[in-house]
């Protein structure tokens, strides 16, 4: 699924080849954003402003279209993971943010939280979302948009992240698991603000946390301390269960994605080049060097500033983990780009400004 050169919603192969366009109006009297397939159906899902104003739009396999009327124009939406609802964030008439569950089948929404920052996970059975707000504030939000309070939560962090284990998040002890039964252990301790993105299956999260050079403490070896520590200015994957850490990168990352298998992490790193990025994929303990690239700038405004949200949410790997896309420019050739682990040729395969892979 790609927003082409027009910005109209179009979907295609991987290798670019027949192209269904889902929208054709886009410049004249409407503008999509961040299009993104159901995790479980071909649904697709986008934000839309057009003469009757802003909302959700979505179209099924029998191209039949929805769509939800909204205050303003979705900026993050990310699908629950029976693909039955989607979490909608977008701007507030009264100054703050809006948290809105839209339910697909009953083509329906309500508002029903706020706050500013808003960021928020939602649990593998689909029923209900942890949400960070405020900097301060941890807690829980169901379908029916009843809300409880999860206690006390560090401001060092954006997005929480739900895993089938439990719900991780920064405590003022250190990077935190919640356990479904209501225990809560300390996977590692952290110097500064931190960043990071879970696999898939909940079993490694990414992590990387960020202090003053002068002053960034080294990293603890786990095999000397019951708790990890995370060193500072690195990118690190660390093991749920065991607490082994193993060093992915010597400097921070700009993102960090997970392959749908959970075995390989897509490192986006900054580059010698000017407003470049360079594009690795960690897995077995080794990184591959792919072709650096010059992100689209939707991917470095609405993604990078925020991937450890959109790390949950934007699927830029393709469901057998075999290549993953990104838009920008390669060599100043602009496209839609297809990378494969395996290695060969990196392949432009359409001219655009947004790439979501199908999640089924």
């Amino acid at each position: 699924m790609i927003l082409d050169e027009d910005g109209n919603v179009v979907i295609v192969a991987p290798d670019g080849s027949n192209p269904v366009p889902i929208t054709d109006d886009a410049g004249e009297t409407a503008i999509y954003r961040q299009p993104s397939f159901s995790p479980v159906s071909n649904i697709v899902v986008w934000s839309e402003i057009n003469s009757e104003g802003s909302g959700l739009g979505w179209s099924d396999a029998q191209d039949v279209q929805e769509s939800v009327p909204m205050a303003s124009p979705p900026f993050f939406m990310f699908w629950s993971p029976d693909g039955n609802g989607i979490g909608v964030l977008h701007n507030s008439p009264l100054g703050t943010i809006d948290f809105e569950l839209v339910d697909v089948g009953d083509v329906t929404s309500e508002v029903v939280a706020q706050g500013s920052p808003f960021y928020f996970s939602w649990s593998p059975d689909s029923s209900q979302v942890v949400a960070h707000v405020q900097g301060d504030l941890l807690g829980t939000i169901d379908l029916a948009g009843e809300g409880s309070d999860l206690g006390a939560t560090a401001s060092g962090y954006q997005a929480p992240h739900w895993i089938p284990g439990g719900i991780i998040h920064l405590a003022e002890e250190g990077l935190e698991l919640r356990e479904p039964g209501g225990g809560a252990r300390i996977l590692a301790t952290v110097p500064g603000p931190v960043s990071f993105v879970a696999n898939p299956q909940g079993t490694h999260v990414a992590v990387q946390s960020f202090v003053d050079e002068e002053e960034a403490p080294p990293g603890v070896d786990v095999a000397l301390s019951e708790t990890p520590s995370i060193p500072g200015n690195e990118v690190v994957v660390l093991d749920v269960t065991s607490g082994e850490m193993t060093r992915v990168l010597d400097s921070p990352s700009l993102g960090l994605f997970w392959s749908p298998n959970g075995e390989s992490l897509l490192v986006l790193a900054p580059a010698a080049g000017p407003a470049e990025v360079d594009v690795l994929v960690w897995r077995d303990d080794d990184i591959t060097e792919m072709s650096s690239i010059a992100p689209h700038p939707s991917l470095v405004a609405d993604v990078l500033r925020f991937f450890d949200q959109y790390g949950q949410a934007l699927q830029l790997w393709s469901p057998d983990s075999a290549a993953f896309a990104l838009p920008g420019a390669i060599d100043e050739e602009p496209g839609i780009w297809v990378y494969l682990t395996a290695g060969g040729d990196t392949v432009d395969v359409a001219d655009g400004s947004w790439v979501s892979w199908s999640g089924a």
